[in-house]
């Protein structure tokens, strides 16, 4: 109890450093977790339900842009081992606005609820969508979003196509597994081709196995089916499809977990530097703490413990920040616009205070050195805020895209990850010089000069 209070001590004996050193770290903690957070929801897409194992997606061989012609629909369902296919069509479009851009397909409609089972689908709100030519199946997070409800008329802009389907909510469809799913919308692939002009063509084709056992085999008889015809089509299963647009991005993971490392090691320099620096400055208390009969164990607690207190504080409010700000940052309505007053006020005051810290001399009780310290103060509180509210609507903005990252946000295991590297951090940058100082003998400890 009485190391733990020492540690507490020594740890707030000089605030500024304390402060600023904290705010570094809660800074790159929070940069680490946004950016783990992005690989995570990116290494999701490659994740499904069981059913959707036995899912896969045939397209256009030389181009995922181009069409299929519907009538390949009723070829491949001929083939052994298929038991449903659906056609789908990226539709593309927005609701209003440019920027209220979401996932939006037309689907023929006959077998989808059998090929897409993890939705649940109320029964008379399927019949409903199905019955209906103008009719749409809505996921529920996008009904929160937009606050729709059942029988409101919507209007899709189109972007790809030159219609603008006027539509009906009919259905809403939920995704137990998976909550991400439910940020799109399906309707029916026959009012886009008649809207066309009747091209009869479809983006893919979404085929259910009839076993685990007849994908391969599937993959390789459509292959085969359509090799040599004006249409090739390749096919693979909805993971590997799904994984084919990350891989658009390059070797994302790669550069990510790079810029990681790279914060990792500068903010291992900065508190490693901070911590020697402290080290060098009490290595002749340590001296008096051996003599008051102190051991070299009880030392090197005291002043690795003191590292890890200001790091641990860093790793809380990086990671944990950065959970919640993405948490509420996803939010509609008035508790999201009052998060984000909070949230910018709160950055600007930190902003602010570290300002005050970092500009505290001592010669404060000089009036221009008051006035100084105080507009400064402001002016950060001031940049802290427009920070605050720029961090929120540009991340509220992509997350609310409905494409890859529509659901970001920062996993138990990515707080966890700060946190141990928070941890790792403390431990590290001051295991030398306190090994250093706990071994230096008393007569040693207080001729030296840091």
């Amino acid at each position: 109890m009485k190391l733990a209070l020492l540690i507490w001590k020594n740890a707030t004996r000089n605030p500024r450093r304390s402060v600023l050193t904290i705010l570094s770290i809660t800074v790159s903690i929070f940069l680490i977790s946004s950016l783990q957070a992005i690989l995570s929801n990116l290494q999701r897409l490659g994740e499904g339900s069981d059913t959707s194992n036995l899912r896969v997606i045939v397209h256009r061989a030389t181009s995922i842009t181009q069409p299929l012609p519907i009538k390949y629909l009723q070829t491949v369902e001929a083939l052994p081992g298929v038991k449903y296919v659906a056609g789908i069509t990226w539709f593309g479009g927005y609701y209003i606005d440019q920027q209220n851009f979401f996932a939006n397909f037309a689907t023929t409609t006959e077998n989808f609820e059998k090929i897409f089972d993890e939705f649940r689908i109320p029964p008379e709100q399927l019949a409903a969508w199905k019955n209906e030519r103008t009719a749409v199946l809505v996921g529920r997070k996008l009904m929160e979003k937009f606050d729709w409800r059942l029988g409101q008329r919507i209007t899709l802009k189109g972007t790809i196509y030159p219609v603008d389907p006027e539509l009906i909510i009919r259905g809403v469809y939920t995704d137990p597994a998976d909550e991400s799913q439910e940020r799109a919308l399906y309707f029916h692939w026959d009012y886009l081709d008649e809207a066309l002009g009747r091209p009869g063509q479809v983006g893919s084709l979404s085929v259910k196995a009839a076993s685990a056992a007849d994908v391969p085999k599937l993959m390789d008889s459509i292959d085969s089916l359509f090799r040599n015809t004006d249409a090739e089509t390749k096919t693979e299963t909805e993971k590997a499809f799904n994984l084919s647009f990350v891989a658009m991005l390059g070797n994302i993971k790669l550069l990510l977990n790079a810029i990681s490392l790279a914060v990792v090691f500068t903010i291992l320099l900065v508190a490693g530097n901070t911590m020697a620096m402290s080290i060098r400055e009490r290595t002749g208390e340590v001296a008096v703490l051996k003599t008051l009969g102190f051991r070299r164990g009880a030392i090197l607690t005291l002043l690795v413990g003191e590292s890890l207190v200001i790091a641990l504080l860093g790793g809380v409010f990086g990671a944990l920040g950065a959970k919640t700000t993405y948490a509420f940052i996803r939010m509609t309505s008035m508790k999201s616009i009052g998060f984000a007053i909070v949230y910018a006020l709160g950055v600007g005051l930190l902003v602010g205070y570290g300002t005050w810290m970092l500009f505290a001399g001592s010669a404060h009780h000089r009036g221009w050195v008051k006035v100084t310290r105080i507009l400064v103060t402001v002016a950060g509180s001031l940049v802290g805020l427009g920070a605050g509210i720029g961090f929120y609507m540009a991340v509220g903005f992509i997350s609310n895209q409905g494409g890859f990252l529509s659901d970001f946000a920062v996993s138990n295991g990515t707080v966890l990850l700060g946190l141990g590297i928070a941890m790792g951090v403390g431990m590290i940058s001051a295991a030398l010089p306190a090994l250093r100082a706990a071994r230096m003998s008393i007569a040693e400890a207080l001729r030296y000069v840091g």
